[in-house]
């Protein structure tokens, strides 16, 4: 984003963007919002994995990558659009898309590994007073979060439920199943691919 900044013209200096954040200003109210924005979208993208990770296909690099071009797509398709301020007074445009759909990119490509890397039993996250206080002290610097982070611990934890006690022949293990949740998640990702190109094509 600032990159951006020194990219556009100045009159964009002082303008509100499309998420609420004023253009050229740093400010510590600013900055602790873009930081509890960022501690949304990890206990978003946190819980999304975990519900999908069983279900990808390939070796671990191949699933992070799969994820990361699906973030990218998906959620590059939320925030592309062709009005507002974003993609209007920031230039040039075709850096402002690339930010866009880099950032959320980039995020799904990690959040795998950092999933993964948390969740081991030797992590030192998982050792300890830790594997309690640190989810508490993120939690206390940002409170929204709590909801976030019941509503994820709760999908995840009926999902781990249902699968504990359903019939292995019908559901968990079949391969009927298995196919039918990846086709689901490739249409999101179609979708939002498609949706992404139409953007940017009402952009140029």
């Amino acid at each position: 984003m600032l990159l951006l900044r020194f990219t556009s013209p100045d009159r964009v200096i002082g303008l509100r963007s499309d998420d609420g954040f004023e253009i050229g200003r740093f400010t510590l109210a600013g900055t602790y919002n873009l930081l509890m924005l960022g501690a949304g979208v990890g206990i978003i993208g946190a819980g999304a994995y975990l519900l999908v990770a069983s279900r990808l296909l390939g070796p671990p690099w191949f699933r992070h990558l799969t994820v990361g071009l699906a973030a990218a797509a998906v959620v590059g398709s939320m925030l592309v659009h062709a009005d507002g301020v974003d993609f209007t007074q920031l230039h040039p445009t075709w850096l402002a898309v690339a930010v866009f759909v880099m950032l959320p990119g980039l995020f799904g490509a990690f959040i795998g590994p950092t999933v993964e890397a948390v969740a081991r039993p030797d992590s030192w996250t998982a050792h300890g007073r830790t594997r309690w206080l640190l989810p508490l002290a993120a939690l206390a610097c940002f409170p929204p979060t709590v909801v976030l982070a019941g509503v994820a611990w709760l999908m995840v934890a009926v999902l781990v439920t249902v699968g504990a006690y359903a019939p292995v022949d019908k559901v968990r293990s079949t391969q009927t199943f298995a196919t039918l949740i990846r086709a689901a998640w490739l249409s999101v990702a179609i979708i939002g691919l498609f949706a992404l190109i139409d953007d940017i094509g009402q952009l140029t």
